[in-house]
């Protein structure tokens, strides 16, 4: 992302925040509860789409395709909530007026998915509050898109599946990714707009990994388990300073000093433009 780009995401997320009146009068709570039972589905993709307010994904009990509640305000959204055909289709609509800057006063979504079914998941956020529990799931592909969103992803326990690609990315707030050995992904991409960005590599590598991060403005934090073969690269455009503790410059990348005899290995490709990058080595490689 280019700083120009950057810069406007930030105006944007600030300007719809300034237009967030105080007044919560006229509010008519609604609250949509729904669930699915397996009845032969191979596989289930789901979009969620959710504007604004408090998002939660987590793993659902066996048996269970999908439990889903949508806690929302009448006066301001309609509900999203519709399947057919293995596809999931979930989330609120665009904003009609707001009346309060307080998130929870603008309503939860909470989404269980069965353990059993292979998942594509596609989430959409705005200025939403995501905790997405990830772990434990049969995930082939998962897209997450924030605009002005404060996300925490999380892979607590290994991925059933393997993933073909996992797409992270966030506009102009944070967000922290636990777990991530745990992805069972092929590829992977995160971007981060303007703000904070922790990309935690604990838990069970089965096999290489590459990582490419897109930074516009601010922080880089990478976490990385001891014992972990790792090797970071920085583009030639890179300008943000790096902290590259435990880590030994070779050419035009760095390597951890096992990388040589290290089982699985780890690379990460890192575009910057304007704000910093440091390494915090663990010596648990357990999922906080």
């Amino acid at each position: 992302m280019s700083r120009t780009r950057a810069a406007a995401a930030l105006a944007c997320a600030l300007a719809v925040a300034a237009a967030w009146p105080s007044d919560a009068a006229g509010q008519e709570w609604r609250t949509i509860n729904a669930r699915r039972q397996l009845a032969g589905e191979d596989e289930l993709r789901v979009e969620l789409d959710y504007t604004v307010g408090r998002v939660r994904i987590a793993p659902g009990e066996a048996g269970s395709l999908y439990r889903a509640s949508i806690r929302y305000d009448a006066e301001l959204f309609d509900p999203i909530h519709a399947y057919s055909d293995r596809h999931l289709r979930i989330g609120v609509s665009d904003l009609r007026r707001v009346r309060t800057s307080r998130r929870d006063r603008f309503g939860d979504l909470e989404l269980a998915l069965g353990p059993e079914v292979p998942v594509h998941l596609e989430v959409m956020l705005g200025a939403a509050e995501a905790e997405l529990e990830l772990g434990g799931l049969r995930l082939t592909r998962v897209e997450v898109s924030g605009g002005a969103s404060d996300s925490r992803v999380r892979f607590s326990e290994p991925n059933r599946a393997r993933m073909d690609r996992l797409v992270l990315k966030t506009g102009a707030t944070r967000m922290h990714v636990f777990g991530l050995g745990n992805a069972n992904a092929e590829q992977v991409e995160i971007d981060g707009g303007v703000g904070e960005l922790v990309v935690d590599f604990t838990g069970e590598l089965r096999e290489a990994m590459t990582v490419d991060v897109n930074l516009g403005i601010g922080s880089l934090l990478l976490q990385l388990p001891r014992g972990l073969g790792v090797e970071v690269v920085r583009t030639a455009s890179f300008l943000m300073p790096f902290d590259s503790e435990g880590l030994i410059k070779r050419g035009d990348a760095f390597y951890s000093e096992n990388w040589e005899q290290a089982a699985h290995r780890l690379t990460i490709r890192i575009n910057g433009a304007i704000g910093s990058v440091r390494v915090r080595w663990l010596e648990e490689n357990k999922v906080s």
